[in-house]
């Protein structure tokens, strides 16, 4: 209940944070006067009260439960059984993001996080775990060879009937249109590790690719040819992190901003490539080759004036002919290096090309592009608008989605369009949510069978104040807002709204 309707008799046997974040010594207590009452009101917007422990006015009675008939056998051993959805409780997420802070304020890296293991009993490695063990198709078995020896256009298709997914639970015919309700060829990912564990074992990742993306520009602009074979081992790790759950590495690129945009947006196309090929269908092998592209399709601008990457106003004719010749830059830096196959170079080349061709730098049309290029191409434009840049500010995912559906049939094929907004969803992973209580909140994982429903971390209460310690919802399960009425979203937010920074909320 609510601080505000806690009455002195009353027994509070939870607060709406940790105990030891608290002043009160005891873990349980009786509110016996009016100064405990007023200090509760002090530190908790809520609690939780037991009326069979409590005094006065404020006790109730235990409700004596009718006895149930006798059962057969078989139901009183199943009685015995610990429900799946009971069996461990979730971890305490924004316990979890604050751990997390106070490790990446110790400047830890991969081997770090290891050594911390034995004090965090929430850190899990999964050397083995792919979500799944994907069948790709043979390249003897697949048509078109012959025309097209090095396969640069020709993805590895995930079967899903032979992945070795456990089945998912029974949904109704509704859940069943949600899931797979989208266009032909989506595929139905289900998360396989609880997303707090997987934002522990993704971190590590993020943060040798930033290093590393740094380490390749040192090397471009020394003249030197990068070393892609460590950046290509990063993504096959991040490409298993997304078969296991794809919410934890998009909460980490999204929220996890530095002062460097090209690091950030490399990641973050890197990140929804990689969940989009996988929404698609597509193999490990081609997934990964998609993530290699999206973290160096744009190493040419290196090569390009500061002033122009920087210019805020809009380009001149001259200054954007110049700027489109960061592709071939790209190129130049990528063919030299013989980690750089033949599909990476053909996505690097083409995430610029059109459909109607209108794009650069040859007017490709239509099919010529390639599905895997497209994809990366839609992820780039998406990524771009959702993130801060130095000429402009960010747009609600909202406003980009529109954008990009805007070009649907024209610039982007419409299949690849209608299934990029499938994968992404409404309400994406990072976006701000007004709540119908007048809360407000941050989508931290999305619901893949009921996408209005994600689960969120309530940043501000009805009075638009910051909670001293967010806690976590999960709307699929309707859980009660203070009048009673189930939680729901009422809209999406602009970034920054209410001058909120959900970085904040993760790594400083």
């Amino acid at each position: 209940m609510a601080t505000q309707d806690l009455r002195i008799g009353m027994f509070v046997t939870e607060l709406d944070r940790p105990w030891l974040e608290s002043p009160f010594l005891m873990q349980g207590f009786l509110v016996e006067d009016q100064e405990t009452l007023e200090q509760v009101r002090r530190e908790c917007r809520f609690v939780y009260v037991d009326r069979s422990r409590s005094a006065g006015d404020a006790w109730r009675a235990i409700p004596v439960e009718k006895s149930d008939p006798p059962l057969d056998r078989a139901t009183a051993l199943s009685s015995f059984q610990v429900p799946p959805e009971v069996r461990r409780q979730p971890l305490d997420f924004f316990a979890l993001l604050r751990s997390l802070r106070a490790l990446s304020g110790r400047g830890v890296r991969d081997s770090g996080v290891a050594a911390d293991a034995s004090s965090a009993p929430w850190f899990h490695r999964y050397p083995d775990v792919s979500g799944g063990a994907s069948h790709t198709v043979p390249e003897e078995e697949t048509p078109g060879n012959l025309a097209d020896p090095f396969g640069t256009s020709r993805p590895l298709v995930t079967e899903n009937s032979r992945s070795g997914r456990p089945p998912s639970p029974a949904r109704t015919p509704a859940e069943q249109s949600a899931a797979a309700g989208g266009p032909t060829g989506m595929a139905y990912v289900q998360s396989v590790v609880p997303l707090e564990e997987e934002i522990v074992a993704a971190l590590p990742m993020v943060t040798r690719a930033h290093a590393l993306l740094e380490q390749i520009a040192r090397d471009v602009q020394s003249s030197l040819n990068p070393d892609l074979e460590p950046l290509r081992g990063v993504v096959s790790e991040m490409v298993l992190s997304v078969a296991r759950n794809p919410d934890a590495l998009l909460w980490l690129v999204r929220l996890k901003q530095t002062d460097q945009y090209s690091y950030d947006h490399s990641l973050d196309v890197a990140a929804h490539v990689m969940i989009f090929g996988r929404a698609l269908g597509l193999g490990e092998e081609s997934v990964t080759t998609l993530g290699m592209a999206g973290m160096l399709q744009d190493v040419g601008k290196l090569r390009l004036p500061v002033r122009l990457l920087q210019k805020l106003g809009p380009l001149s004719p001259r200054e954007y002919l110049i700027f489109k010749a960061h592709v071939d830059y790209s190129l130049q830096i990528l063919s030299a290096s013989p980690q750089a196959t033949p599909q990476i170079l053909e996505i690097v080349g083409r995430h610029h090309e059109r459909c109607d061709g209108s794009g650069y730098p040859n007017g490709l049309r239509g099919a010529a592009v390639g599905l895997l290029a497209e994809a990366a191409g839609i992820c780039d434009v998406y990524c771009a608008m959702t993130r801060e840049r130095p000429y402009g500010e960010a747009a609600s995912s909202q406003v980009a989605l529109d954008t990009v559906r805007a070009g649907r049939g024209i610039t982007f094929s419409e299949s690849t369009v209608d299934q990029f907004v499938q994968c992404i969803g409404l309400y994406p992973v990072g976006t701000l949510v007004e709540l119908n209580s007048g809360e407000v909140a941050v989508v931290v994982a999305q619901n893949r069978i009921r996408r209005l429903k994600p689960r969120v971390m309530i940043l501000l209460g009805p009075d638009k104040k910051p909670n001293a310690y967010p806690k976590t919802l999960d709307l699929l399960y309707d859980p009660p807002s203070a009048t009673g009425e189930p939680y729901v979203i009422s809209r999406a937010l602009q970034p920054g709204a209410f001058g909120v920074d959900p970085s904040e909320f993760y790594l400083a």
